[in-house]
């Protein structure tokens, strides 16, 4: 406990600097996720971003704990130190006296026994490990987007691709008369309810269409929407499943 407690009081400074870092850090989460959930449209992104905010809040009280809890272990508690001067000499060796045994005086000689043989040891063989082939674990291909239209495809995310915090969304979205394209996506429990994400004005050729940040929604299983609209309002659409899982 000794040796903890100085280890404690010898880092306190870097302590603080962590603390201190961790808590802007936290602080900074917790006003991006405030400004989110008063600009969401939404009910769930609302609760998600509110929940960020508690999360933020208490790591920030958890620091702050810390730190005062370092302040007193480092100011207000008394380590006893050990007599660790360098000068110090040692205390004298005492000088002790082994005795010694004297050899025994033979009046007769006694006769010299004869040697015995000695028993040689067979070599052991040790059995030689045979290298095994190691097989390699098949990687998992995730497939892109089944659509129809060449001009409304999906290359990424693929079909049931795992997505933690966001994917950089691939394909391509054109169309005569192009007007937009937009985002959307879909909880395959609410298979009724389909979300707003973003809106281009620009075509994409087998390209990056644009990200999908994905940090703010529960876990499960999704469908992203892409959405290609023209000057007259028609509209191509091209769906892929998707797992979110943080």
């Amino acid at each position: 406990m000794t040796l903890v407690i100085r280890l404690i009081a010898k880092y306190a400074l870097w302590v603080y600097i962590l603390c201190g870092l961790g808590m802007v850090f936290y602080l900074r989460a917790a006003l991006a996720a405030r400004r989110e959930g008063t600009q969401a449209m939404f009910s769930l992104e609302r609760e998600s971003a509110t929940g960020r905010v508690y999360r933020s809040s208490g790591m920030i009280l958890l620091l702050l704990l810390i730190v005062i809890g370092v302040y007193g272990l480092s100011y207000y508690i008394e380590v006893p130190l050990l007599n660790t001067d360098p000068f110090e000499s040692p205390p004298p060796l005492i000088e002790t006296k082994t005795p010694t045994k004297q050899p025994k005086s033979t009046t007769a000689s006694e006769p010299t026994p004869a040697p015995e043989p000695t028993p040689t040891r067979r070599p052991i063989r040790t059995p030689v490990a045979l290298p095994t082939t190691v097989q390699g674990t098949p990687t998992v291909q995730v497939l892109p987007a089944d659509c129809p239209r060449p001009n409304v495809q999906v290359l990424q995310p693929g079909q049931n691709q795992v997505i933690d915090a966001g994917v950089q969304v691939r394909g391509t979205a054109s169309k005569e008369l192009f007007d937009r394209y937009e985002f959307k996506f879909q909880s395959r429990d609410k298979p009724d309810e389909w979300h707003w994400i973003e809106t281009f004005k620009a075509p994409v050729e087998n390209g990056d269409l644009g990200f999908w940040h994905t940090s703010h929604l529960p876990p499960g299983n999704y469908r992203f929407m892409l959405i290609v609209i023209d000057e007259r309002g028609n509209s191509e659409e091209c769906t892929v499943p998707v797992v979110i899982r943080h």
